[in-house]
C-alpha cells in the first residue's frame, strides 16, 4: 500500500466509524490542502474549518479563498472570543508572545486553543495534516488520537516532504504564497518566518525562543511549571474579560 492508499484508507474507516460527525480542521498549508482534497473526495459534504486567530497573513486568507472555490465550499471560521482577547492585549500588549515562553502560550491559548474547543465541540473527530516528520515533538503522533474529546485524526502522520509535495504537484493543489518566500511552517503573521538551510520545517515559528518546544499547544503539551505559569495569566485574563 502506497503513502496515498494508506491515507485514503485511514479516511475511509474515519467515515465508518464517525459517518457525518466529522470535520477538516486546516490551517491552508500544503498538508492540510491535502487532507482537504483526499477527504471531499470520499464525503464532499464534510465541513472544513480554520481558525482565525486575527492575526493571519494576508495570504493565508486568500488561500482560504482558492479553497473555497476549487472545492464549491464554504470554509467555516472559529474565531476567539473578542472580549478574551481585548483583556489580554491591555494587560500584556498586542505582541505580548516575545516577552516569554508562557506569554507566548497565553496568547496561543487564547487566540487558538480555547476557540478550538468551543468550535469542536459536539464533533465526534477532526482530521488535521500533521506528519511525524516535520519536528521532534510530533514525532510519536498517533493517526487515530483518542485522548481529546474529539478524536485527532492524522491521515498523513507518517508521510515524507517528498510525498506532500509529489501529491501537491501530481493534483495541482493550490500552494500558500509564503512557501516560495522560504516558509516551511505557516502559522499567524507575527509568530513565523521563513527557515534556513539545515533548519527543520517548524524552525520559524517563534524563532527568538531557543530552547522552547515549537507548538501552540493544539499538538503539544508543555512542561507543567509553564503550564502553572500560563493558568495564572489565563486566569487574570478571564477575570478582567468577566469585568468588561
Amino acid at each position: 500500500m502506497n503513502f496515498t492508499d494508506s491515507a485514503r484508507e485511514t479516511i475511509a474507516s474515519a467515515i465508518r466509524e464517525f459517518g457525518s460527525n466529522l470535520a477538516v480542521l486546516s490551517s491552508f498549508q500544503r498538508e492540510d490542502v491535502i487532507v482537504t482534497d483526499l477527504v471531499l473526495s470520499a464525503a464532499p459534504g464534510t465541513r472544513v474549518l480554520t481558525l482565525d486567530t486575527g492575526r493571519l497573513p494576508v495570504a493565508t486568507h486568500q488561500m482560504i479563498e482558492a479553497v473555497e472555490k476549487r472545492y464549491g465550499i464554504q470554509v467555516e471560521s472559529i474565531q476567539p472570543d473578542a472580549r478574551e482577547v481585548e483583556a489580554m492585549v491591555s494587560l500584556y500588549g498586542a505582541d505580548l508572545f516575545r516577552e516569554s515562553v508562557p506569554n507566548r502560550m497565553l496568547c496561543c491559548d487564547v487566540r487558538k486553543s480555547r476557540p478550538l474547543a468551543r468550535g469542536l465541540s459536539g464533533l465526534a473527530a477532526y482530521f488535521t495534516g500533521l506528519r511525524r516528520a516535520q519536528a521532534k515533538s510530533r514525532a510519536t503522533i498517533e493517526v487515530f488520537d483518542r485522548m481529546a474529546q474529539s478524536v485527532k485524526i492524522s491521515p498523513l502522520a507518517d508521510w515524507t516532504t517528498t510525498d506532500v509535495l509529489r501529491y501537491t504537484r501530481e493534483n495541482r493543489l493550490p500552494e500558500h504564497a509564503l512557501y516560495a518566500r522560504g516558509y516551511t511552517s505557516i502559522g499567524c503573521d507575527p509568530c513565523t518566518r521563513p527557515v534556513v538551510a539545515g533548519e527543520d520545517e517548524r524552525a520559524g515559528r517563534w524563532w527568538w525562543e531557543t530552547d522552547a518546544v515549537k507548538e501552540c499547544g493544539l499538538h503539544f503539551s508543555a512542561d507543567g511549571r509553564a503550564e502553572r505559569t500560563v493558568d495564572v495569566l489565563l486566569r487574570e485574563v478571564l477575570a478582567a474579560s468577566a469585568a468588561q
